[in-house]
């Protein structure tokens, strides 16, 4: 990120290899990605809805990915990752009764059918990704009626961290959070 305007883009390739790299440690140090997916599921209190099929986008180790399928038991659940590392994580989540299927993907472009889906569950990963891209495909995924719930750093997450690097240099040391 040497510019404003590069704020908001990351390379694709940067982030999978650094998320594959990350994977078998990830879990000891994702005690804020922990909390907020907690938050996210419970929200699913309130949706009266009987999915399907369910895709965890951005699902790394499949924390959200196992409670979905106990949730939903009789759902096809998708961890979906563009990481096969986090993916292969992923694996040691997986109950013997009550599997869910892992795709390594891009979440710009899912190999879906349009109106497949009928739940989508999305904790901390648009920031990866191009979000205009990220929810178009989220739109033709899901079925009519269907459910796209997600969690989202917004644009005052590391004020202070950009802050100090402005008094350093006039670069964009730290990530810009769009505003969801």
């Amino acid at each position: 990120m040497s510019d404003e305007a590069g704020a908001y883009q990351l390379d694709p390739h940067w982030v999978r290899r650094s998320f594959d790299r990350a994977a078998a440690t990830y879990d000891a140090a994702a005690i804020v990605h922990a909390e907020v997916r907690e938050n996210l599921l419970q929200r699913l209190d309130l949706a009266a809805i009987a999915p399907r099929t369910i895709v965890d986008a951005g699902a790394g180790t499949g924390h959200a990915s196992r409670a979905l399928k106990r949730r939903y038991p009789q759902a096809l659940v998708i961890a979906l990752d563009s990481s096969r590392g986090m993916l292969r994580a992923a694996a040691r989540q997986q109950p013997w009764l009550r599997r869910f299927t892992r795709l390594c993907a891009d979440a710009q472009r899912l190999p879906l059918a349009d109106g497949s889906v009928d739940l989508i569950v999305s904790n901390l990963m648009l920031q990866w990704c191009d979000p205009d891209a990220v929810f178009s495909e989220f739109r033709r995924v899901l079925a009519p009626n269907g459910l796209f719930c997600f969690s989202a750093f917004g644009p005052d997450t590391l004020v202070e961290l950009r802050t100090a690097w402005r008094a350093v240099d006039a670069r964009c040391h730290v990530h810009q959070f769009i505003d969801p």
